[in-house]
């Protein structure tokens, strides 16, 4: 499977979202890719090889493939989970699949999903959300998601200790999404409240300001379909 290439409409300009972003930390961009572009990588990215990722007790993401299934066992594998989602009632924790683009890149960079690694590590995605937050941008880090009913990302504000995180950004390719689905990007303030929503949606860029207080809501039991999206961070070298 080859994607065609995979550009922005040209018609969108980041400097047409930068006065939103500046004002709320937060904005949106639909129908960012151009249609065929979007609709093949809508059609790639429930087939990719993920895997399940979920902190341990010190909070390093474990990496659940099926050399560990083996390795552990089904039954020491489904403990190390129940942990992880007992201690998010308490704290920072999380549970879905991913897909490592960039490391993936590396080891297979003849998979139709390196197209997408490339595109967003072109100066044409770095520069249009350099136009956006206002600052230069050097490159990011990147992922595609899987969420399942059930998986969850608890409240946290993207701070990190390697990466120099400009901004974080999601790109989503959820259609037919219903409400109660959960599901949603959620960001929160001070006393706990929801400030802003965004349900999964379909072709749709959101960049947010970092460190920024937000959450994903779990996804509902009877949710029909997963939640995908590609997410990262605008990042900058440290100097």
């Amino acid at each position: 499977m080859s994607l065609p290439p995979i550009r922005i409409r040209p018609e969108l300009s980041g400097r047409a979202f930068a006065e939103a972003y500046a004002r709320d930390g937060v904005v949106q961009a639909a129908e960012l890719l151009e249609a065929p572009a979007a609709e093949a990588i809508g059609a790639l990215l429930p087939n990719l090889p993920y895997v399940i990722v979920a902190p341990d007790e010190t909070g390093q993401t474990l990496v659940i493939n099926d050399e560990v299934m083996r390795r552990f066992g089904e039954q020491q594998v489904r403990e190390f989970l129940a942990g992880t989602v007992k201690r998010a009632a308490t704290g920072f924790s999380f549970l879905h699949r991913s897909y490592a683009l960039q490391d993936e890149y590396a080891r297979a960079p003849d998979h139709p999903a390196a197209a997408v690694t490339e595109f967003l590590q072109s100066r044409a995605f770095l520069d249009f959300g350099a136009e956006i937050v206002g600052e230069a941008v050097d490159g990011v880090r990147v992922q595609a998601s899987h969420y399942r009913r059930g998986d969850f990302l608890t409240l946290h504000d993207d701070s990190h200790t390697r990466d120099d995180r400009i901004a974080a950004f999601t790109l989503g390719f959820t259609r037919g999404w219903r409400p109660d689905w959960g599901g949603q990007l959620l960001f929160h303030n001070a006393d706990g409240d929801v400030e802003r929503g965004y349900a999964p949606r379909f072709n749709v860029l959101t960049v947010f300001k970092v460190p920024r207080a937000h959450s994903v809501a779990p996804v509902a039991p009877y949710a029909a379909q997963p939640r995908l999206s590609l997410t990262g961070w605008f990042i900058r070298e440290r100097r």
